[in-house]
């Protein structure tokens, strides 16, 4: 499986140039939503103005993923009803309704914790407070400056709530709506969680340490079910210290990213585990934040993340699956599915 997996990530690495866009936060079209329907986008945004009086989490203790969804639905090109009827679907299985939440419009409002709002990262009962705080500061500011402001002390935690932290902040950002924006940089400072930083020690080239990562699949053999435990766990295990200090780690923030995102695309294509989609999409998020964050950012947390999350993966109960060759692959066009490629032609592994 490793030499495997290593061919496939410097297969990848070539037959899928990436480069982060360099254009300014203002200039970034959002995915999917540069031309939406008029009625999409009113539809959108006032069910993200109702998704703002939702908490962060659902019952079971899981993350609501409602205004994330709605958002990924506009972009491949859902109409209105669709949004609304997912919207009452997703509530009903969750055992919610709108009417459930408190309004926020009724709540006191806070204390001013603009100045201080920092001290309250990682404190999950101080998500409304922070919501309150990164509203105030959208309003004074603007979206540009205060995001480029937020970011550089959300980025070390990159990891909050298993990624849905950096996840829900891009869907927000791309969906250009300012209270859902609020909600999404409050949920990533209330779960903020750093993961422990190790000094490069003889750093592998990138091939080299790539197969030692997948080699190191499974190992752990991590049970807990919330993934941000487990997380949490593989960083502080001693494998996560050796495979983050032996990483090209002094790669530039942009050039690190595009390394890695073949590495857990090609790592949940074959096993289809649902911590690596979270690294997936995680990577996704933060190609969207890059022109967002400062050129100095540190690179080691994305290596810290990418770590952690292989680690956390219970890779040991996965069963490879062969990947289908490159010109198998559907062509997707915007406003056409993807057609599913014929059976790949590959021994298994």
């Amino acid at each position: 499986m490793t030499v495997a997996l290593s061919a496939l990530a410097r297969q990848a690495s070539a037959a899928m140039p990436f480069r982060p866009s360099r254009l300014p936060p203002s200039q970034v079209p959002p995915d999917g939503l540069s031309r939406p329907d008029a009625r999409v986008r009113v539809t959108l945004h006032a069910l993200l103005d109702r998704c703002a009086v939702l908490g962060p989490d659902l019952p079971n203790g899981y993350t609501n993923h409602l205004p994330m969804a709605l958002h990924a639905l506009a972009g491949l090109g859902a109409d209105a009803d669709r949004l609304e009827t997912f919207a009452q679907r997703y509530l009903a299985r969750q055992g919610l309704a709108w009417a459930d939440a408190v309004d926020a419009a009724e709540a006191p409002p806070p204390a001013r914790v603009l100045p201080g709002w920092q001290r309250l990262r990682g404190l999950a009962d101080a998500h409304g407070t922070l919501r309150e705080a990164m509203a105030q500061g959208l309003a004074l500011h603007g979206t540009g400056p205060w995001v480029r402001g937020v970011l550089p002390a959300l980025w070390p935690g990159l990891g909050a709530a298993a990624l849905h932290g950096p996840i829900r902040v891009a869907h927000a950002l791309q969906a250009g709506h300012a209270g859902e924006l609020a909600s999404a940089l409050a949920f990533w400072a209330s779960r903020w969680r750093p993961l422990p930083k190790v000094a490069a020690a003889d750093p592998l080239p990138l091939a080299d340490w790539a197969a030692a990562l997948q080699a190191a699949a499974g190992q752990l053999r991590l049970e807990a079910p919330p993934i941000s435990r487990r997380l949490a766990e593989a960083g502080c295990s001693p494998l996560y210290r050796d495979l983050l200090a032996r990483a090209p780690q002094a790669l530039p923030l942009g050039e690190a990213l595009a390394r890695l995102v073949p590495l857990a695309v090609q790592g949940y294509a074959m096993t289809g585990d649902f911590t690596l989609l979270h690294l997936v999409t995680g990577l996704r998020a933060v190609r969207v934040l890059l022109p967002w964050l400062p050129p100095q950012a540190d690179a080691g947390v994305l290596w810290r993340m990418v770590v952690a999350g292989w680690l956390a993966a219970p890779l040991h109960r996965a069963t490879p699956q062969p990947l289908p060759e490159p010109d198998s692959l559907p062509a997707c066009r915007p406003g056409r599915p993807c057609v599913r490629p014929p059976a790949p032609r590959t021994t298994t592994m």
